[in-house]
């Protein structure tokens, strides 16, 4: 899932994926302390509304994600 609160809601630890790789494994508790920039971007990219955005963020694909 992208909707990584949910799945912390569920899981004890989380693990993000990117191009069928595990770039990030983060304790759900943790996972706002998240340092991979694609968790980030997961983080980033989800609707709040409590601060409504206009436009969602569209994140930018970088090969450096799978070094």
């Amino acid at each position: 899932s992208h909707d990584l609160p949910l799945v912390s809601r569920f899981c004890d630890r989380v693990l993000v994926m990117y191009a069928g790789r595990i770039i990030e494994e983060v304790l759900a508790a943790d996972l706002s302390k998240a340092e991979h920039p694609y968790t980030r971007g997961l983080l980033s990219c989800l609707p709040s509304l409590i601060h409504p955005k206009e436009r969602m963020t569209v994140m930018k694909r970088d090969p450096a994600w799978l070094e």
